[in-house]
């Protein structure tokens, strides 16, 4: 789906694909295009036909059909930049308790941002541009403010879709933290990896797309004009406050895992030496149970009428003073 808005004269009209290519040879106004998971057909048209998009970064734009999708990055080509960000999502599973399951996918979405046109590309549908719309419906002059403007407002978004996967990852944290120290489990182990995981793929599409907003904020590009530059900044503090977050994330999922073999380790000891100590103490009294058993005619109380018993006693004090001497010298 394209959906094309032009500002002209502080009013918002939505424009067909025909009445955008008559006034794309005059522009007049600001212009924001909006590729929706488009037709093959609708790349073609718009990207190629009219807006003359090099194919290397039409190549990049439709590498967002691979679940990765492209790494952020910026590149300049003269007329308009290349832009592209990695959008974050959280599905959340139902398990046992709430939180259990938190998934992490990122999507990308492309930008083509011209003197003065805004073309977004995306094949999901993306929360930012939808909330870029509304504010665009509500007030007119969003869009009238420049296409760097518009940007701006959709990546403000999407760094700020960050926290609550953030205070997510936080929750999950501290309840793997009480499950490690008290129950820990396989499935316990399982969550502390696919948490790592999810922060790793933060973190790594974080510290790509903090480089690119720091290029865009110190005036690096003719096309964001100065008075934009300081929201551009603001954008970029926020991230570098999300990937400090990520990295300290990072750092505790990785105690806890060194935590969690610790404690596993601590338990298999308990129990091997459980079953040492059990096995020491039965050693003797196979020792004595396998002599007395021989099939020899003549042995040392094999007539004797209370033998088995007094075996038996033998047997049991042999245990017992096993114990004794287990827990005078502390080995249980």
């Amino acid at each position: 789906m394209v959906s094309i808005l032009h500002f002209l004269n502080g009013e918002i009209k939505k424009l067909s694909i025909k009445e955008f290519s008559q006034l794309c040879k005059k522009p007049e106004g600001v212009f924001w295009l909006d590729l929706d998971d488009p037709s093959e057909a609708e790349e073609e048209t718009l990207l190629v036909s009219l807006l003359d998009i090099h194919p290397l970064a039409i190549e990049d734009v439709q590498r967002g059909k691979d679940e990765e999708g492209h790494l952020p990055k910026v590149e300049d080509f003269a007329d308009y930049l290349l832009i592209i960000f990695n959008p974050i999502e959280r599905k959340t599973g139902t398990g046992e308790r709430a939180g259990e399951k938190l998934d992490i996918r990122t999507s990308q979405l492309s930008a083509f941002l011209f003197k003065n046109m805004l073309v977004t590309h995306h094949y999901k549908p993306l929360r930012s541009i939808a909330y870029a719309m509304q504010m665009c419906a509500k007030n007119a002059q969003t869009l009238g403010r420049g296409p760097d403007f518009m940007f701006h407002l959709i990546i403000d978004d999407v760094v700020d879709n960050y926290t609550p996967i953030l205070d997510a990852m936080d929750e999950e944290v501290d309840s793997m933290e009480d499950e490690v120290f008290k129950k820990p489990s396989q499935r316990c182990m399982v969550r502390i990896l696919q948490l790592k995981k999810n922060i790793l793929t933060i973190r790594r599409v974080a510290v790509y797309q903090r480089e690119m907003l720091n290029r865009l904020s110190r005036g690096e590009f003719g096309l964001i004009s100065r008075d934009e530059m300081a929201y551009y900044r603001n954008v970029y503090d926020h991230l570098v406050r999300m990937t400090d977050l990520a990295e300290s994330y990072r750092d505790i999922v990785s105690g806890l895992l060194d935590a969690y073999l610790s404690v596993t380790s601590n338990n298999l000891n308990q129990v091997m030496k459980v079953l040492t100590i059990i096995s020491t103490i039965f050693l003797p009294l196979s020792f004595i149970t396998g002599f007395f058993g021989m099939n020899f005619r003549f042995l040392p109380g094999a007539e004797w009428e209370y033998g088995v018993a007094a075996a038996a006693v033998f047997m049991i004090a042999v245990g017992v003073g096993m114990l004794w001497v287990f827990r005078r010298n502390k080995w249980m």
